[in-house]
């Protein structure tokens, strides 16, 4: 009775190893300490268009794969002999001869016998390239998705005929900076920023005399000008059809008055050469402090009748 318990016990465990080695998607092997080939399951066998599983005894990863890919597999196993420690989920990137690409999930392990001591090793590893070509998609429309939010973040706060940033974007760009500064002020710190609002003198005139595309080149040009004349933590905005506006940080309302006239002064000598035509403009400017008021309305309101002042009083002149 107990014979017969055993022999079928026996029976049983070939049976479920017959099942596994024929019928597993996985391709599962079983090396020698040669990294050798002494047993493998079908799927293993097809993938490398073997008729017989018993074609590969004998072989090794060399008769199959690329010299890298099998040279890493090689220093694998070596390492699981030498450590008896498993390699498990191990991403593995097979170049075909014909250009194309497998991805496996390998785990590997040191093979026992009865006495325990590891005479090869064995694995498993599954076909994953599908899982990697959906991740790559998702990863490039995930990188389209973000560029096209780029390209609607700039397009939502940028003008798109000079490249400076908008109106809309100005004001969030003030409330940002006076939160700054009550921040600041609330660690004891002083702090403060300034405006410029500028405006082209008589910029009808140029639209009248030479059309709207002289004075959109203007506009483009004199835009350029003004971020190469002012520092990199300051910002220039073009808020309407010939005005423009400029952020600068950390400044007073003297130096803001100084870097106002530095402006004036660089664009009444600059030259605009558009088809063999020289023009020349000049920009009348209005200045104000954060420290001058309480809300950026206000501040605006300020830097805007000071514009006004300068217009008013000759223009080509800050105020």
């Amino acid at each position: 009775m107990k014979n017969d318990l055993t022999k079928s016990l026996f029976l049983q465990d070939e049976l479920v190893t017959q099942t596994i080695m024929n019928n597993s998607e996985d391709t599962i092997y079983f090396k020698n300490l040669d990294s050798k080939f002494i047993l493998n399951s079908k799927a293993h066998a097809n993938q490398f268009h073997e008729k017989d599983v018993s074609d590969m005894i004998g072989k090794d990863d060399f008769d199959y794969f690329p010299p890298e890919f099998a040279q890493a597999a090689l220093d694998d196993e070596r390492t699981i002999i030498q450590t008896g420690r498993p390699i498990l989920g191990r991403i593995e990137r097979w170049n075909k001869p014909d250009g194309d690409v497998v991805w496996f999930q390998a785990y590997k392990y040191p093979l026992y016998d009865k006495e325990g001591n590891i005479i090869g090793t064995w694995g498993t590893s599954r076909n994953i390239t599908p899982l990697k070509r959906a991740e790559e998609e998702l990863q490039r429309l995930n990188r389209e998705l973000q560029e096209a939010n780029q390209r609607l973040e700039i397009l939502s706060t940028r003008d798109s005929l000079s490249g400076l940033y908008n109106h809309r974007h100005f004001f969030d760009s003030l409330n940002v900076q006076k939160n700054i500064e009550l921040r600041q002020k609330d660690h004891g710190l002083e702090s403060e920023f300034s405006i410029l609002l500028l405006d082209i003198d008589y910029f009808k005139t140029i639209n009248d005399t030479y059309g709207h595309l002289i004075g959109d080149y203007v506009i483009k040009n004199l835009s350029e000008l003004f971020t190469k004349s002012t520092r990199l933590i300051d910002t220039c905005y073009r808020i309407g059809g010939d005005e423009f506006a400029i952020i600068l940080i950390n400044t007073d309302l003297k130096a803001a008055h100084n870097v106002g006239e530095k402006l004036r002064k660089i664009v009444e000598d600059y030259s605009f050469e558009i088809n063999e035509q020289i023009i020349k403009i000049t920009l009348s400017i209005g200045c104000a402090s954060s420290h001058e008021t309480e809300t950026m309305k206000e501040l605006v309101t300020l830097a805007d009748s000071r514009l006004y002042y300068s217009k008013e009083h000759g223009r080509n002149q800050i105020n």
